[in-house]
């Protein structure tokens, strides 16, 4: 997971600190709202909501709410906009774009408190951005809501404190912890969602897995090293035989499937953010020919890679990774 957050260019921070009493009910604005005004240029945008103080309940169109309670987070992996409130069935406030702009500031977190006078619940709301196309085989296999408890002795605990010194004082480097300990969260509810997995529900599963998680963070360090099926469970520590049945039947794939999927996504990550010759973007992935190369592309995005580059906004395909959103 670490190796896997590196790579994903994985960043978060938090944006609002919220009073709310009741009654009270918001409709969060959308992903693209957000990074427009705090994360220009940011591909992938995460919402997440801290409950520091009181209770208040979260709700997804056509979904039941969920009750949130002191010390939980709840993120949308897919950037769901969602309904937050007092008791469900309030007509929510609709935070707009300009709303966003008008409350926030770059750099900085706004207090804001919003209500009816009754009884008070405390928001932090931040966000995380990473890459697109890097993130896909993370994203595309979380539920639309995750929703967990965070640990007391976690170091994101720690992140309301480090809001309270935002808001009470300038104090030097303190942006860099805020985003720092919202990376933390992040990590805590992943790693509270994969725990919660039965197991074969693909390869966030396999993290659980000594020797699939081990194969995995490998395959993500070095994607470009000459591995070889026989390499990879060498490193890992067991029979070539033993790695695929474990590997297999965490994600569904074979390992050297999954490398060349992985290897393709790191090339497209690179079409798209160098201008570095196709060839040395196909070396770097680790495949041998410019043509090969160039056959994978097309097989797994549908395109050329020079097409793939000169296109504005890029469709990543959904084969080969099968969503258990929710």
């Amino acid at each position: 997971m670490s190796e896997l957050l590196r790579v994903i260019r994985l960043s978060g921070t938090a944006f609002i600190d919220a009073e709310l009493t009741a009654p009270w009910a918001v409709e969060t604005p959308p992903p693209s709202a957000i990074a427009a005004r705090l994360a220009p240029g940011a591909e992938r945008i995460i919402p997440y909501h801290l409950v520091v103080q009181g209770a208040c309940y979260v709700q997804l169109k056509r979904q039941k709410p969920v009750e949130l309670a002191a010390g939980h987070v709840i993120m949308f992996p897919h950037g769901d906009v969602h309904v937050l409130a007092s008791t469900p069935g309030l007509r929510p406030l609709q935070i707009t774009t300009e709303a966003v702009v008008k409350l926030t500031r770059p750099d900085s977190i706004a207090s804001t408190h919003y209500g009816g006078g009754g009884a008070q619940t405390r928001l932090i709301c931040g966000f995380f951005a990473c890459d697109e196309v890097l993130s896909e085989q993370l994203v595309a296999r979380l539920p639309k809501l995750i929703h967990c408890q965070i640990n007391p002795d976690s170091p994101a605990a720690l992140l309301p404190r480090s809001v309270r010194l935002s808001n009470a004082a300038a104090t030097p480097g303190l942006g860099a912890v805020l985003g720092k300990l919202s990376e933390l969260l992040f990590v805590d509810a992943i790693r509270a969602h994969v725990e919660s997995l039965p197991e074969r529900q693909g390869w966030l599963s396999g993290l659980t897995d000594r020797y699939v998680s081990h194969g995995l963070a490998l395959m993500y360090a070095r994607p470009g090293a000459s591995w070889s099926l026989e390499s990879l469970a060498s490193a890992v520590g067991i029979s070539r035989t033993a790695f695929a049945d474990h590997f297999v039947r965490c994600t569904g794939m074979a390992p050297m499937q999954y490398l060349t999927q992985w290897r393709l996504r790191v090339a497209a990550d690179s079409l798209a953010h160098s201008d570095r010759a196709i060839k040395f973007v196909a070396e770097s992935a680790g495949f041998g020919s410019t043509p090969a190369f160039t056959r994978a592309f097309k097989r797994e995005f549908g395109e050329s890679p020079a097409k793939w580059r000169r296109k504005p906004i890029r469709e990543l395909p959904t084969h080969g990774a099968r969503s258990n959103r929710s």
